[in-house]
């Protein structure tokens, strides 16, 4: 992903930098991102963008995109905004909890999803997300992070 396709909140070039790390770290070295076909859109501290086109594959039996396609993308913008605030290399978030309300069928068009910290403390994190396809809310969430120290169990 190059800068020209992302938007950035007037990072450092440090700053800069680490968002970057965290793309090569989280999203593309994800398989699983891979496979849903997640790009990130924007970056900033404490906030991230995600964008998944809607595609067939991710159809429920209804015709319609499964909610747990839905859920992955809200805890993908969710996790990633909280990565921006952790320590490089020693912590890393971890979902304990995740509640997403589903407010609109999908079956085209593009799903985006804007994750957003709410409150960090040293070991527990919780974040908010909406999941939009153009001006429609698909879904709202509220998820719970772990931070897990690297190398702790």
């Amino acid at each position: 992903m190059d800068r020209d396709s992302t938007v950035w909140e007037e990072a450092t070039p440090e700053e800069d930098e680490r968002y970057r790390e965290i793309i090569r770290e989280r999203v593309e070295n994800s398989p699983y991102y891979q496979l849903l076909g997640l790009e990130v859109t924007g970056l900033g501290a404490g906030w991230a963008t995600f964008r998944m086109p809607v595609d067939s594959r991710l159809f429920n039996v209804g015709g319609i995109v499964h909610g747990g396609a839905i859920t992955s993308i809200a805890d993908a913008a969710a996790g990633v905004a909280l990565a921006t605030l952790l320590e490089k290399f020693k912590e890393r978030p971890l979902t304990i909890e995740q509640k997403v309300n589903f407010c609109a069928p999908v079956a085209e068009g593009v799903l985006e999803a804007r994750g957003q910290v709410v409150q960090k403390g040293g070991k527990i994190a919780v974040c908010d997300v909406e999941v939009t396809e153009g001006d429609r809310l698909v879904a709202k969430g509220l998820s719970t992070y772990m931070i897990l120290r690297i190398g702790e169990k």
